[in-house]
This record gives C-alpha cells, sequence and structure tokens, in this order.
C-alpha cells in the first residue's frame, strides 16, 4: 500500500516547506497568479509590469519604464533562479518567455 508524504501534496509534488518559501514573497506570488491566468508563456518585461500594476492597481500600460525596469531586474535576480530550479517555471532565453510549468503552487489571488 502507498502512503502519501504529508510534505509533498501542493505545488505539483514540491515540499510543503519549498511551496512556502516561493511563496513568502509579495512579487513572486503575484507573478505565479498572472502566468497562472496566463494561457500561453508571457515576455519577461510584460510579467514585470503586470506585477508592477497588479501591486498598484493600475493598467500594466500605465505603468513607468523605470519601474518596469526594476521589476524585471528583481525577477531576474532573486524569482526566476528559484523557480526555474524547482521546475515550477520555464525560462526560454531565446524569446525572453517564462512559462508556468507545476499546476496548484500559484495561489488564486494575488493579494
Amino acid at each position: 500500500m502507498a502512503t502519501r508524504n504529508a510534505d509533498t501534496d501542493r505545488g505539483g509534488g514540491l515540499p510543503d516547506a519549498v511551496v512556502e518559501d516561493l511563496l513568502s514573497v509579495d512579487s513572486r506570488r503575484r507573478a505565479l497568479s498572472i502566468l497562472a491566468a496566463s494561457d500561453e508563456p508571457m515576455i519577461v518585461e510584460d510579467l514585470a509590469a503586470a506585477v508592477v500594476a497588479d501591486r498598484e492597481g493600475c493598467a500594466a500600460s500605465t505603468v513607468p519604464a523605470s519601474e518596469r525596469a526594476a521589476m524585471v531586474d528583481e525577477l531576474f535576480t532573486e524569482h526566476l533562479p528559484k523557480l526555474t530550479a524547482t521546475d515550477v517555471l520555464s525560462y526560454n532565453s531565446m524569446l525572453g518567455t517564462v512559462e508556468l510549468e507545476r499546476e496548484g503552487i500559484a495561489p488564486t489571488d494575488s493579494t
């Protein structure tokens, strides 16, 4: 008889501690939620604008270039390395896009 490990029930088989760590940062939670709602890969710059817009409660098209650039930098230095290392996201460097790979890890809302 197979038994389930309570530490691997969420996040497509990731241990709960890993999922909690991945979801511990607001920007990362928002990015995951936005990607979960997308039906296709997103350009990193567009994801950055969407994260800032979600946080600020405005349209992505109104996010200033400086804030978009700062979020792109944050995504590349802090969030994408963790999310790709855990196979939560895939990153296509040729196209500059990211795509959610694991179902069930993204929060249902970005707050």
